[in-house]
């Protein structure tokens, strides 16, 4: 719990009890410091049991400014911790301590909030699915409160944190983002007396964007890491963006995937095996047949085409049709289009009615209509009921900026700065359109050899493939005696992976060791399986 000397207004109630009144609450600042409110807390104790032990904890609820080299304050973030207690109430300052954020970028951590490792739940079920309200709120048997005291971070302008009108320009950008955060910690680190703590990360999404460059961006600020957890991760948009061949083999076995669930292909087959195929025929056949380009003969089209559809699901006219690349947005229409619906961009196993089906590519995502307004309506409660916060504004999805704008301040800046000992910069520009930051997370590992990666994907992610991310991480150009330092993860799930409570648990078991490993053991989880050939 933090020293009363750190902050500027705080409460404290028994278990059980909500604080009231104006103490629990940030006050309004409209006219100073740049519009953002004072720095508050709110601090509430609670009992739960975790994997059948109890455990204390105390819920803090608060913000904490950054600045910017011009504006100060520029930024208000707002966080909630979990932070484990003794039975006198004393926290122990040697614990580790995660700092988890979602992606977007822009995006709240209403989801990691939720859904993830925090004492408190939301449940869902296996496929999130027709669910209405009241939605159920549960304790959580596989929160990381037992190994690591927890912080959840809103992003500047998103749920409950601010930013400046004139720090936008800086703050919503590639850079300025991860230089916040890197802020953020340390400031949080300072007023509750964690510095010497081991410190690590957990980003989801753009949030492993983030979470890379944040790595490297630490040691640059004097705060080492001790390990960096990635879920469901996109750490180069080089292909994303560029259209190259590439992306369609990235894509494919998730393609697979998600056929062999909806019983489109694979009949009877185990679901590892049959992706494990998929892998192979991406990465061999298939990424040949690409690279060929229009030499590739018509017979070879013929037999590429027919493997394709028997792995997909997909007729071998329609991948004909599309030259062998079918792209994610087509790919989730054509699948049960059959049957009127389109499957799930965050979770291939969701469906829903296609209400535009002579359209070539999807319309919607169809889990997000059953995803945000469950788990957006559960943290708005639990944070107000359960731990007492009592800012009276709804919270935001996302900070409210065009990702595809160009006005500075209102938009977002893609530009990334590459790390001044990347191959990469020696070979091109330091300055990228779009962020890559493997380079980043390879030269935080290669400057502190101890560092610890966790990568994890869930097999019918449809948004971050999982190929993709092997791909990625086999570009990361380390020394060959720090590449065990990586392990890759997979679970039976979406983009999400943690609203699926068989891979939840999976996850769990998955931290639990990565957090008990030092660098040297991490290899022991890796889950890859290699691909078979001269190469392998």
């Amino acid at each position: 719990m933090p020293d009363k000397d750190a902050v500027d207004q705080k409460t404290q109630t028994p278990q059980g009890q909500i604080p009231q009144g104006d103490q629990a609450r940030p006050s309004d600042q409209t006219q100073k410091n740049n519009g953002m409110p004072d720095e508050a807390e709110t601090v509430s104790r609670h009992k739960t049991t975790i994997q059948g032990k109890q455990v204390s904890y105390d819920a803090v609820c608060g913000n904490i400014w950054v600045e910017t080299k011009e504006v100060k304050p520029a930024a208000s973030v707002f966080h909630v911790d979990f932070v484990k207690v003794d039975e006198s109430g004393k926290s122990d300052s040697t614990r580790p301590v995660t700092f988890i954020f979602n992606g977007g970028p822009g995006s709240s951590t209403t989801f990691l909030l939720m859904g993830s490792f925090g004492p408190r739940r939301i449940d869902t079920g296996e496929v999130a699915q027709g669910l209405s309200a009241p939605y159920q709120v549960v304790d959580n048997d596989y929160s990381m409160l037992p190994f690591s005291d927890l912080v959840f971070i809103d992003a500047p302008g998103a749920g409950f944190s601010d930013v400046a009108d004139k720090a936008k320009k800086e703050i919503w950008s590639v850079d300025g983002d991860v230089a916040a955060f890197s802020q953020f910690i340390r400031r949080w680190c300072s007023k509750n007396h964690r510095w010497n703590s081991p410190k690590y990360l957990f980003g989801e999404s753009y949030g492993t964007v983030r979470g890379a460059a944040l790595a490297l961006k630490m040691q640059v600020d004097g705060a080492s890491l001790t390990g960096v957890t990635l879920i469901s991760n996109i750490l180069d948009y080089a292909h994303t963006f560029s259209g190259d061949d590439q992306l369609y083999i990235g894509y494919f076995p998730t393609f697979a995937a998600t056929a062999h669930y909806h019983g489109k292909a694979g009949a009877g087959e185990d679901a590892a095996a049959f992706i494990q195929k998929a892998r192979e025929f991406a990465n061999g056949e298939y990424s040949k047949a690409l690279a060929l380009g229009d030499r590739l003969s018509s017979e070879d089209l013929d037999k590429v085409a027919h493997d394709y559809a028997q792995l997909t699901g997909l007729s071998e006219d329609y991948v004909k049709r599309n030259n062998l690349r079918v792209p994610m947005e087509r790919f989730s229409k054509e699948l049960l289009h059959e049957e009127d619906k389109v499957v799930g961009v965050y979770d291939g196993r969701v469906t829903g009615y296609d209400l535009d089906p002579a359209r070539s590519e999807e319309t919607y995502a169809a889990d997000d209509a059953y995803l945000d307004p469950a788990y957006t309506s559960a943290c708005e409660n639990y944070l107000r009921e359960e731990l007492g916060v009592k800012d009276h504004r709804l919270r935001r999805g996302f900070a409210d900026f065009d990702l595809g704008g160009t006005e500075p301040g209102k938009s977002w800046n893609w530009h990334h700065t590459l790390p001044d000992s990347s191959v990469t910069k020696a070979l091109a520009s330091s300055f990228v359109p779009f962020p890559r930051v493997i380079d980043d997370l390879a030269c935080a590992i290669s400057h502190e050899p101890g560092l610890k990666v966790l990568i994890g994907n869930g097999w019918y992610d449809l948004c971050t493939p999982m190929s993709q991310t092997e791909y990625d991480i086999d570009h990361l150009g380390l020394p060959k005696p720090l590449r065990a330092n990586v392990a890759l993860t997979y679970y039976p799930s979406g983009h999400m992976i943690y609203t699926a409570p068989q891979a939840l648990a999976k996850i769990w078991k998955d931290l639990a060791a990565f957090y008990a490993a030092d660098a040297s053991q991490v290899a022991q989880l890796d889950e890859r399986q290699r691909l078979p050939g001269a190469f392998a």
